[in-house]
C-alpha cells in the first residue's frame, strides 16, 4: 500500500483531538522553514541531514514555544545522520564526559546554547571538575573571625591563607585543569553546537533561529597552554577564570566554577566556527 493510502486509512481511526494536533503539524509543514546550508559542509553534504532537522524543528515548534534542549539535539543528530546514510549511535553511558554520538566512526561532542548574543557561543558545562573540591578554603576563611587572638593575629592568619592559595593551591588547580581538559578533548574528534535564539514580535515568540555550528577542537586546545599567571586569584570556593589569547586577542574565556564544580567556556566567536546550517523556524502553537 502506498504511503498516501496508508495515511488516509490511518486518519479515519484518529480521535478529534488527534486530528486537531495532526492539523497543527501539517500547518507547520506548510508554513515551511527557512534553511541556509553551507555548501562546503560535510555534515550537510546530503540534503537529508538538514531536511530532517528542518522537519523535526517544524513538528517541535507546532507544539511548544520552548527551545530545543541537549538530549533532543542528540536524538535529532542521530536520526538526521541515519537519514543521510550514516551509521550513528548515542553514547548510552550517562557518566561519560566524552563523545555524545558516534557518526560513521567519528566521535562527536554535542553542545546546546540559548544565549541572546549573536556573535558568540557559550559552553556552559564543558566538563565536570570535581577536583575543585580539593582546593576550597572558604570554610577555613569563615572561621578566622571567630578564632582566639588579636585582630592582628587574625590578619596574619588570613594573609597566610591567601598566600597558600596563590603559591600552592592555584598551581595545583591549574595542573588538574589541564589534565581534565586534555583528557576530555582526547575523548572525541569534533565539537558540534546548536545555538538557539527566539525571535519575538510584540512580546510574543514568533519563530526560532537555530544555527548548527562546529567549534574547532584545535581552538579549544589553546586552553591547555594557559599558565598559572594568566588565571585570576583563587577564590575561597575554588573558582577562578582566565582569558585564552590568540595573537594578542581574546579568543574565549575559561571559568572554573567552584559553586557547582564545572568548567565553562565562554565567548567563543562564531566567526571562528564553521556554520554548517541555519534554520528559521516559525512557532505555530
Amino acid at each position: 500500500m502506498e504511503i498516501n493510502a496508508q495515511l488516509l486509512e490511518s486518519i479515519q481511526n484518529l480521535s478529534p483531538a488527534q486530528l486537531q494536533l495532526l492539523q497543527r503539524i501539517i500547518s507547520s509543514f506548510e508554513a515551511g522553514v527557512e534553511v541556509t546550508v553551507n555548501s562546503n559542509s560535510d555534515l550537510c553534504a546530503e540534503s537529508e541531514f538538514s531536511d530532517y532537522f528542518a522537519n523535526l524543528f517544524s513538528i517541535y515548534h507546532s507544539i511548544t514555544e520552548h527551545k530545543f534542549e541537549k538530549k533532543s539535539f542528540e536524538f535529532a543528530f542521530k536520526y538526521a545522520s541515519l537519514a543521510s546514510g550514516y551509521d550513528c549511535e548515542i553514547n548510552q553511558n550517562s557518566s561519560n564526559q566524552g563523545e555524545d554520538v558516534n557518526r560513521g566512526g567519528e566521535r562527536i561532542s554535542l553542545k546546546t546554547e540559548g544565549e541572546k548574543t549573536n556573535h558568540t557561543f557559550k559552553i556552559s558545562k564543558f566538563s565536570e571538575a570535581r577536583f575543585i573540591a580539593n582546593f576550597k578554603t572558604e570554610v577555613e576563611e569563615r572561621k578566622i573571625p571567630s578564632l582566639a587572638g588579636t585582630e592582628q593575629d587574625k590578619a596574619r592568619i588570613k594573609a597566610a591563607l591567601l598566600a597558600k592559595r596563590e603559591e600552592e593551591l592555584l598551581p595545583g588547580l591549574v595542573e588538574e585543569f589541564r589534565s581534565t581538559v586534555g583528557h576530555h578533548l582526547n575523548s572525541y574528534d569534533r565539537i558540534i553546537g546548536l545555538k538557539s535564539q527566539p525571535i519575538e514580535k510584540d512580546g510574543d515568540v514568533i519563530s526560532f533561529r537555530y544555527r548548527l555550528l562546529e567549534i574547532p577542537k584545535q581552538l579549544i586546545e589553546r586552553a591547555l597552554l594557559l599558565t598559572v599567571d594568566e588565571f585570576k586569584p583563587l577564590r575561597g570556593n575554588g573558582g577562578t577564570s582566565a582569558p585564552v589569547m590568540v595573537n594578542g586577542v581574546k579568543a574565549f574565556g575559561v571559568t572554573l566554577d567552584g559553586s557547582v564544580e564545572k568548567i565553562s567556556i565562554t565567548g567563543i566567536k562564531i566567526s571562528e566556527c564553521i556554520t554548517h546550517a541555519e534554520f528559521i523556524v516559525p512557532v505555530s502553537v
